[in-house]
């Protein structure tokens, strides 16, 4: 069994927990965020910069750490 395909880890935007490959992306391993968050995270930046990417960063994680 390849253990690559069973580890799993959580994302620190959205504190999902995914399997490893959803960190995989961009000819990069291992990021700390998930596919679906880089997304947004980029779509934010595009939109204000990185004033507005850092706030949709930390809202994110307020809502699933007040969880």
């Amino acid at each position: 069994m390849n253990t690559y395909l069973t580890r799993r880890k959580s994302c620190s935007v959205c504190g999902v927990t995914f399997p490893i490959e959803e960190f995989t992306y961009g000819n990069r391993e291992n990021r700390s965020y998930c596919k679906s968050c880089d997304a947004a995270v980029s779509k934010a930046y595009a939109q204000g910069g990185t004033t507005a990417a850092r706030a949709f960063r930390e809202e994110q994680r307020r809502k699933w750490k007040s969880d």
